[in-house]
């Protein structure tokens, strides 16, 4: 047994915590300053449309992680559980699955987005100087979305095998020559929100060449050779059963987010963008840990429930959530107690800062419950129940959100578009809790089938 299996299979749950969750929090929280970085220079040096031109933009790149968040989360499964199961022929096949499939969708994204960036921006709801930066922004953006892609994929497969570590030093890198970058072409420079948008290419450009640089290492289980650079269809199908349910979340944030940005364009302005494209910033950033603690979940999961261990495969499930839970939870107090202070990050106008504080409240009111949320999906997924998963995702983006947030604006306006997200999570969060159960139901059943046929 190999030393990083022996650990997922037999250390407890706060060393592994330590282990996988800690680093991989950190590493995460270096992947969402990526954009927060950049909005937050963008509304100190540019301007507040700045940061909604970021945001409608962002929502292009929520495609582009869908389609690598397709090939990898699912890669990512398969190479855990294979580790669980020494089956060395799978993890030979991972990387140019990943690589190859990422890098061909990522290319034609690259096309569509960089000739009708204007179209793009204008149905999403972009007007006045909001659509000319954004224009500007999301056409150097469109150009790096091949590394964009295959940097982040590759490293969620170095975090499938357990190493944290060496997965959160790449992305830190990478982010520390981000937030160098960004003052220096947007200020010094005086490129504006255009250095903003090459500063973060050259950036993803460091993050793929430090994954390359880790596989040809040697230090890792799979073995960077020639014939890595294929793709292997007989593993594909697999892939993307289990990364589907993750590529989805990212697909209907994307719906989500375009729904949002035009709900408020229509029955807010401006303004009202401005506060929801920062409230969105801070929200995705404030998932980090969770998503962290998630990546540091998933190997866990995937290796005990492929050795069989489901007692241990509930513990670490339970362990993890009360701890994802305790952060979503003060998190949530800053976000109800701070919102000045925190939308003050990125809106140099005060008086838009307190006239939006009380609308940043409602579209946080429910964060406290997110980390369970986050908990449940990487569950489903570690344990490949890919349906449960896409139907919690469903669920969130588009059972929920979709009609109310259709509905409810018809009778409370602006308020409506606020609260539509928070009620759609909660119902979503409920739908979670109904899942678990039952799957830890079948849990029990397996414990107790495996202890009968040990006994024999």
């Amino acid at each position: 047994m190999s030393e990083n299996r022996k650990a997922l299979l037999e250390l407890n749950m706060g060393k592994l915590f330590m282990k996988l969750a800690v680093p991989g929090i950190i590493g995460m929280l270096a992947v969402g300053l990526y954009n927060m970085v950049d909005a937050i220079f963008v509304g100190q040096f540019v301007s507040g449309a700045g940061v909604g031109a970021i945001t409608m933009a962002y929502n292009v790149v929520l495609v582009n992680q869908a389609i690598l968040t397709l090939f990898a989360t699912g890669a990512m499964s398969l190479l855990s559980r294979a580790i669980g199961e020494k089956d060395e022929e799978t993890i030979d096949k991972l990387f140019g699955n990943v690589f190859i499939g990422v890098a061909i969708l990522s290319v034609i994204l690259t096309f569509v987005v960089y000739n009708f960036a204007t179209p793009i921006l204008h149905f999403l709801g972009a007007r006045d100087d909001i659509l000319v930066l954004g224009e500007k922004y999301i056409k150097i953006i469109s150009l790096g979305f091949i590394v964009a892609g295959i940097g982040p994929a590759l490293n969620m497969l170095i975090r499938g095998e357990g190493k944290m570590k060496s997965a959160m030093t790449i992305v830190f890198v990478g982010m520390v020559i981000n937030i160098i970058l960004d003052p220096i072409f947007i200020k010094v420079f005086d490129m504006g929100i255009e250095g903003a948008a090459i500063a973060t290419v050259i950036s993803q450009i460091i993050y793929l060449i430090g994954d390359l640089i880790y596989f040809k290492s040697g230090r890792s289980v799979i073995k960077l050779r020639k014939k890595s650079f294929k793709l292997s269809m007989d593993i594909m199908p697999k892939i993307l059963s289990v990364g589907f349910s993750g590529m989805l979340m990212q697909f209907m944030s994307a719906i989500q987010l375009a729904i949002l940005l035009r709900l408020m364009s229509s029955y807010g302005g401006n303004d009202s963008i401005i506060v929801l494209s920062s409230a969105q910033r801070i929200m995705m950033f404030a998932f980090i840990p969770m998503w962290g603690i998630g990546q540091g979940l998933q190997p866990v999961l995937g290796a005990n429930y492929g050795a069989k261990q489901y007692a241990r495969v509930k513990e670490a499930f339970s362990s993890f959530t009360k701890i994802a839970t305790g952060i979503s939870g003060v998190l949530w107090l800053l976000f109800m107690l701070l919102p000045k202070f925190i939308l003050s990050w990125f809106i140099t106008d005060q008086a838009l800062v307190s006239s939006g504080a009380n609308s940043f409240r409602m579209f946080l009111s429910v964060f406290v419950l997110y980390g369970f949320m986050i908990t449940a999906i990487t569950f489903f997924q570690a344990l490949g129940k890919a349906g449960k998963a896409a139907l919690i995702v469903m669920g969130r983006q588009v059972l929920f959100f979709i009609p109310i947030s259709l509905i409810l604006p018809l009778f409370m306006k602006e308020t409506g578009v606020w609260l539509s997200l928070p009620i759609g999570d909660f119902l979503t969060i409920s739908l979670a809790g109904i899942f678990t159960i039952g799957e830890f139901g079948i849990l029990n059943r397996q414990i107790k089938g495996y202890k009968t046929e040990l006994a024999k």
